[in-house]
């Protein structure tokens, strides 16, 4: 006579359960961000890309609390993505730049003055200020618009880093400010060289993923400091 199988514990089912309902709140999330085009959504894939890790733990967060009827819609899903810390002072460097820098240069003495890193926080003689938050760091070979690499256009070594920084908007949920160095539109991405005591910094359109398939026209200007 056959044995009868052996029961499965409740333990060993609840198990199994948790992770299809994980799996099963993924492949939602997903569903969900490729349903909508609307500029949330964007603004939440461009964050995990950036910060796979981080990003995914708070959305499954809000994955698990939308199961529960306790998120709040697309502004949960933005807060989400960017999480609770706000801007940052540096990516993934073991220096912070902080202190005020004079223009190396005439061009950049005409066009804004000299600069002040205070923080996370990026402000100009002109008066404009630009609060940023980590972005990535990027390497000088790599190209931060169509067929221009940040080696050749700063003239530094292939292998130099670039701090990349995303503008944010002074408070949550406010737009950011347009500013006169990109001709009276918005700003999204700034990259800074650092140098000994110079300091290279590039401005970016706001709606602009740096890189090789970025338009030449996303980028606003170069100007060039050093330490005072």
């Amino acid at each position: 006579m056959t044995a009868a199988a052996e029961p499965r514990s409740p333990a060993s089912r609840q198990t199994r359960m948790k992770g299809f309902a994980g799996v099963l709140a993924f492949v939602c999330l997903v569903l969900f961000l490729l349903a909508i085009e609307q500029k949330q959504a964007v603004e939440a894939w461009r964050a995990i890309r950036d910060g796979a890790l981080p990003a995914a733990g708070r959305l499954a967060d809000w994955a698990s609390d939308r199961g529960r009827g306790e998120a709040k819609g697309l502004s949960g899903l933005k807060q989400a993505v960017a999480g609770d810390e706000g801007p940052m002072t540096a990516a993934d460097s073991d220096r912070v730049l902080t202190g005020e820098f004079g223009p190396a240069d005439a061009a950049t003495r005409e066009t804004v003055g000299s600069v002040n890193f205070i923080g996370s926080t990026v402000r100009l003689e002109t008066g404009e200020s630009f609060r940023t938050m980590p972005l990535r760091i990027a390497a000088g070979r790599e190209a931060f618009v169509f067929g221009q690499t940040f080696a050749d256009r700063l003239a530094a070594p292939a292998d130099a880093q670039i701090e990349l920084r995303r503008v944010v908007p002074v408070s949550r949920g406010a737009p950011i400010a347009p500013s006169s160095l990109c001709g009276g539109q918005a700003p999204g991405v700034i990259a800074l060289l650092h140098r000994r005591d110079r300091v290279d910094l590039m401005l970016f359109r706001a709606r602009t993923v740096v890189g090789a398939d970025a338009s030449p026209a996303a980028l606003c200007g170069v100007w060039s400091f050093r330490a005072r």
